[in-house]
C-alpha cells in the first residue's frame, strides 16, 4: 500500500450495515479477543500488466471506467451512524474509489484478490475448516455467516499483510457441507488503521476498549461499542486496552457482496427463516445446506 493510503480509508461503496449487522461487530471482535487472551497471545498497543484495469474490475466485480471519470454507482448513501457502525473514523466522501486509481496499485490489488480467492477455496466446506484446525468463533449471523478461526493467525499491525493467513473463514451455515463465502483478516494493536491491500479501497473496522467478564472470555458489556477501564473495573472484569482491526474479503465466486469486495457484510446471508432478525449475542438459526433448518 502506498504512503498515505490509510488516510480516509473508509469505503463509500460499502453497503450501509443494518442495525443487526452493526450490533454484531462487537460480539465478533470480542470472541476473537477472548480467544487470543485464552491462547496467551498478546499484542502491544500502540508493476502494472497490460489490461490490468480490466483484471481488477473482473475480480472486484465492478465495471471498467476510465480513471478520473465520475460514476454514480460508486457513491453510496452514508448513514447518520456510519461512524459508530464502522468503528474508527467516519466515512470520507472524498476518498478514492475504484474508478480513481490505476496503474501498478490496481494491478497489484487484482493479483492479491486472485490469491485470496485461492486461499478462500482452500477449505470449501465447514467440515474442511474444522478438519484443518479452525474452531467456531461466532454463531451464525445474518450478513456475516458463521466464522471458523484460528486466534494465532491474527497478525501484527506493522507488518505486511500475509494473504496466506486469514484469521477466519466465513460459511453460509453450520452444517458440515455449508459453503465458504469469504475470509476475514485480523490485525491486533495500534491506533491507526493498519496497512493491508494495495490501493485505498480496503476498509478495516476497528473496535477497542473492551471488557471480559470475570473468569471468562465473554463480553461483560455485549451491547456497548467500547468500554472504559473504569466501567470494566466496576464489574471486576478484564480490560482489553487494544484495538482489533478486521477486514472481510468477499472473493468467493457466487458470494460477491453488493457493497464491494471489502464490504463489512453481505445481505445475501440471511437467517433460516429468510429474515435478518438476529439476537446480538446468539445470532440466529442458520440455513441448512439441505434446504431445511439446522
Amino acid at each position: 500500500m502506498g504512503e498515505g493510503d490509510s488516510a480516509g480509508h473508509e469505503d463509500v461503496r460499502t453497503e450501509a450495515a443494518g442495525p443487526d449487522r452493526a450490533r454484531w461487530a462487537l460480539p465478533v471482535v470480542m470472541l476473537l479477543l477472548g480467544a487470543l487472551l485464552g491462547a496467551g497471545i498478546t499484542w502491544a498497543v500502540s508493476p502494472g500488466d497490460e489490461g490490468s484495469e480490466q483484471v481488477a474490475a473482473d475480480v472486484l466485480g465492478t465495471s471498467t471506467v476510465p480513471v478520473g471519470t465520475e460514476s454514480e454507482t460508486d457513491q453510496a448513501a452514508v448513514p447518520d451512524d456510519a461512524d459508530e457502525a464502522g468503528g474508527h473514523g467516519a466515512v470520507d466522501p472524498d476518498r478514492p474509489t475504484i474508478v480513481e486509481f490505476g496503474g501498478d496499485d490496481r494491478a497489484e490489488l487484482a493479483a492479491q484478490l486472485l490469491e485470496v480467492r485461492d486461499v478462500a477455496l482452500r477449505y470449501p466446506t465447514y467440515a474442511d475448516a474444522l478438519a484443518a484446525g479452525y474452531v467456531p468463533t461466532t454463531p451464525y449471523a445474518p450478513g456475516l455467516g458463521a466464522h471458523l478461526g484460528k486466534p494465532e493467525d491474527a497478525q501484527p499491525p506493522d507488518e505486511p499483510l500475509d494473504l496466506q493467513r486469514p484469521q477466519s473463514y466465513l460459511y453460509d451455515g453450520t452444517d458440515p457441507d455449508s459453503r465458504v463465502v469469504a475470509v476475514m483478516y485480523v490485525k491486533i494493536g495500534n491506533e491507526e488503521m493498519p496497512e493491508g491491500f494495495a490501493g485505498p479501497l480496503d476498509i478495516w473496522n476497528g473496535v477497542d476498549g473492551q471488557c471480559l467478564a470475570k473468569g471468562t472470555t465473554d463480553a461483560a458489556f455485549p451491547a456497548k461499542e467500547s468500554v472504559t477501564e473504569e466501567e470494566c473495573a466496576s464489574v471486576d472484569g478484564t480490560f482489553l486496552d487494544t484495538i482489533a482491526w478486521t477486514q472481510h474479503v468477499w472473493v468467493v465466486p457466487g458470494w460477491e457482496a453488493p457493497g464491494g469486495v471489502f464490504a463489512h457484510s453481505n445481505p445475501d446471508l440471511v437467517c433460516a427463516d429468510g429474515t435478518t432478525d438476529s439476537d446480538p449475542v446468539e445470532g440466529c438459526e442458520a440455513p441448512s445446506s439441505t434446504g431445511g433448518t439446522t
